[in-house]
């Protein structure tokens, strides 16, 4: 992945309250689609996608 290119995470909460990192993604597309999935699956847990904003050279 190019320096200073967003990624798109795929995030999981559990029914415990417990937030994970499921997947890294080059595009918002491909989060969505896979985000969909797991949302369709009917557990108790909650998935959403979020960029994640490239890191510039520290000020």
């Amino acid at each position: 992945m190019a320096a200073g290119s967003v990624q798109y995470i795929l995030w999981r909460q559990d029914d415990n309250g417990n937030v994970f990192v499921v997947s890294r993604f080059h595009s918002r597309d491909q989060a969505d689609r896979v985000c969909e999935r797991y949302r369709k699956r009917g557990h108790k847990q909650l998935y959403w996608v979020k960029p994640l904003a490239p890191q510039g050279p520290p000020s």
